[in-house]
């Protein structure tokens, strides 16, 4: 992995909040948890009911991604490979990331990604009823990969991720826009700029 050579070699976000399992995929309790971490104050329960309000009908990703754009939240893809997240969860951000019958039960669980140890070669999530599940880089990208390498940042709109991409960025403001909160995604253009500056919307 030759951007992993450059990051740390152990890295937990040990600060990253933590919620009970709330429903068997988990993840209005992954996404309560980096609400909480982003000073939202929620609970599991909150946003269950929040994604039956904004996201009825639709699949479990979109309805957290609604939610976390509900409260001015710029929810930001990340690349289909581990070293992508590494490099995120390295420069201070949990990652909420979907797998596939990793924790033992059937069909796709949610969780947080928020550590690594490259010379053991395991991850460190939040999820199920664990606090810190420890599990293989080969067993997570596996199961990462039978659920189609979904994985985002819920992130402040004044807070670019580790390595921003304009175009993604740009995107994730615009989807902002698309759903109403137009003052979160001004916020996004203006943070882009500083980096970009002929960014525009």
């Amino acid at each position: 992995m030759p951007e992993t050579a450059r990051l740390p070699e152990r890295v937990e976000l040990v600060d990253v909040p933590f919620f009970q399992l709330s429903d068997a995929p988990g993840g209005p309790s992954a996404l309560a948890a980096l609400l909480n971490h982003h000073r939202v104050i929620t609970s599991p329960g909150l946003v269950d009911e929040r994604m039956q309000q904004l996201a009825k009908g639709q699949s479990a990703q979109a309805g957290l991604e609604a939610v976390a754009r509900s409260y001015d939240l710029l929810v930001y893809p990340l690349p289909g490979n581990l070293d992508a997240l590494m490099q995120q969860v390295s420069a201070g951000h949990p990652v909420l990331v979907m797998q596939d019958r990793l924790f033992g039960g059937p069909g796709s669980q949610f969780a947080v990604l928020v550590g690594y140890d490259q010379r053991e070669r395991i991850l460190i999530l939040r999820s199920g009823n664990s606090r810190r599940w420890h599990t293989s880089f080969a067993s997570f990208d596996d199961a990462w990969g039978e659920a189609g390498r979904w994985a985002v940042l819920i992130q402040p709109t004044n807070q670019l991720p580790a390595q921003p991409v304009e175009r993604v960025w740009l995107q994730a403001a615009r989807n902002l826009q698309a759903q109403g909160q137009t003052q979160a995604a001004q916020r996004a253009l203006r943070t882009a700029r500083k980096v970009w500056p002929d960014a525009v919307l």
